[in-house]
């Protein structure tokens, strides 16, 4: 198989949906949350093509080894981020399997064997990330085929009339933020070799995924979207296969486990870069790190739960505005050299 990182984006750009991403564009959009996602896709196009021209060349690593206060400046802030977006990947997971699997189970036990697996699926490089990417993708795409189909039974498209009851401040304020979650995880592939046209259509088939989903729990709930936190597995519970097969929700949902996954593994590995070394033990062990944190005060803390949910997104815009920043100052100071 050729290695194509661009296939990444795919799970990239929905890996901060799962729970607070879609409940946060229901609570500002309600039933108009689709028409948000529509916006938020046009303005995520933006931001790709940003990226697709400040991109380094050279691998990141290697990159920053030169001892400058701007390498050191990049180095520093880009390991920030890296570490705030596994605190906040390990916050939807761990919340998701404590509400829906494991309820008695320690989100430290829970969660642990996804960490194990992405810390040490790729030593060196992003192919082996890419190679279990390819295999993940099809299956997320017939999942979400599937669920689709099985639920066309609930429809009632009713349910999306009338259309623009939000205000248009609200539709817009939601529209930001899916631009900023469904595109700040690309910040991970700047080093890589990655192509506009390329990461565009894979970014396109993310958003449709996400259209796709929130158009069916809307014409499933109606007024009833902001009634559940993860209205998105609720509706697959109204599954019923053949009238008696039932309960097949947990396995339909996995979808959503892989693009947390494939972001932790390409994570981790990141981090392993800017440490400058291949030894898989020490992502493992800041990421173990931060999921005491999260499992102390996060998981069993209503009230921080919500406060994280509220701000992660805002934090992750400053991010991305800084490292856009610094890498396009780093690129032109490299030119003038």
């Amino acid at each position: 198989m050729k290695k194509n990182s661009n296939l990444l984006i795919y799970f990239l750009s929905r890996s901060l949906f799962l729970g607070g991403g879609i409940s946060t564009l229901f609570l500002y959009c309600s039933k108009d949350a689709y028409i948000a996602i529509i916006l938020g896709t046009l303005l995520g196009i933006g931001i790709i093509y940003i990226i697709s021209k400040i991109k380094i060349s050279k691998p990141f690593n290697i990159y920053l080894q030169e001892k400058s206060f701007i390498n050191i400046l990049i180095k520093f802030i880009f390991i920030c981020y890296i570490i705030f977006g596994i605190f906040i990947l390990l916050i939807i997971l761990a919340t998701f399997l404590y509400s829906y699997f494991l309820p008695f189970t320690p989100s430290v036990i829970s969660c642990l064997p996804f960490i194990f697996l992405a810390a040490f699926l790729s030593p060196k490089s992003t192919s082996k990330i890419v190679y279990v990417a390819q295999v993940l993708f099809i299956i997320s795409l017939i999942l979400i085929f599937l669920k689709t189909i099985l639920l066309a039974n609930e429809f009632d498209f009713g349910n999306l009339l009338p259309v623009l009851t939000t205000k248009p401040f609200n539709i817009f304020k939601a529209s930001l933020i899916f631009t900023i979650l469904s595109t700040a995880p690309f910040i991970l592939l700047i080093d890589e070799s990655i192509q506009f046209k390329q990461s565009l259509k894979y970014y396109l088939i993310s958003s449709l995924t996400i259209f796709i989903v929130v158009l069916t729990i809307t014409a499933v709930l109606g007024e009833l979207v902001n009634v559940y936190s993860y209205p998105e597995y609720s509706v697959l519970r109204k599954i019923r296969l053949f009238k008696f097969i039932e309960n097949i929700e947990n396995f339909i949902s996995i979808g959503w486990f892989f693009d947390i996954f494939i972001c932790l593994s390409l994570s981790s590995l990141k981090l392993k870069q800017l440490f400058n070394t291949n030894k898989s033990i020490v992502s493992f062990g800041i990421t173990t790190f931060i999921l005491f944190i999260v499992n102390c005060l996060i998981i069993n803390n209503f009230y921080n739960s919500i406060i994280i949910y509220k701000i992660f997104p805002i934090i992750l815009a400053i991010f991305m505005f800084i490292l856009f920043l610094l890498f396009a100052f780093k690129k032109r100071i490299d030119k003038n050299d």
